[in-house]
């Protein structure tokens, strides 16, 4: 690979997901093969359940931490409506890869709001044009893993294969098996492995 000018990355879910593992694993990686990188972090008002968003940038050309809209590379939904809410964002240059297992928002129960189906919301990323969008069942191959928690790398490992991370598997995974605390090291790799499988897998 050349150099890398511009590479921008967004991480999207609630609180209690994993989204800030899940970018300093990316941030890690970007740190072992000597690439530049900035990157920022915005919580909701509530670490549990609240919208949870970071914007990773890596390349020679990175400066700003933010993100303009239309210039994203890959979009990592770790809930659907919270990688929705991220429309803007999005032009045909995006990869999105994305759980499938939707988290209502707490106010919506509280106003009764209607809540859009998984099949709603596809349609509704697909009609961005998107390079790629791939949708994984995070939650059931975390629980093949051996723990529900491990969703976000199993995301991680299914971005990693769609190639559209600038990392190679090697390095991506060194860097989760670096950052795991020791007691969840193995459980992560193996989520990791089953998240990429999923995305390798024929379709």
């Amino acid at each position: 690979m050349g150099e890398l000018r511009e590479f921008n990355v967004i991480v999207a879910g609630v609180g209690g997901q994993g989204i800030l593992f899940t970018t300093n694993v990316i941030a890690r990686a970007a740190l072992k093969v000597g690439m530049n990188f900035v990157q920022s972090e915005i919580h909701g008002l509530s670490q549990r359940y609240g919208s949870i968003r970071t914007e990773l940038r890596i390349g020679s050309d990175v400066h700003s931490p933010l993100i303009l809209e239309g210039t994203l590379d890959l979009l990592i939904g770790m809930e659907p409506l919270e990688t929705l809410r991220h429309a803007p964002y999005v032009s045909e240059r995006t990869t999105i890869v994305m759980s499938d297992h939707i988290i209502p928002p707490t106010a919506a129960y509280l106003s009764r709001s209607r809540i859009p189906s998984l099949e709603e919301i596809l349609e509704d990323l697909k009609s961005l044009r998107p390079k790629r969008l791939a949708v994984v069942d995070a939650y059931g191959l975390a629980e093949r893993a051996g723990d529900y928690i491990t969703a976000n790398v199993v995301i991680l490992g299914a971005a990693q294969a769609t190639e559209a991370l600038p990392f190679s598997n090697e390095v991506l995974r060194s860097a989760v098996d670096e950052l795991s605390p020791p007691r969840y090291r193995d459980l992560n790799l193996r989520a990791y492995d089953l998240g990429r499988e999923a995305v390798s897998l024929p379709r």
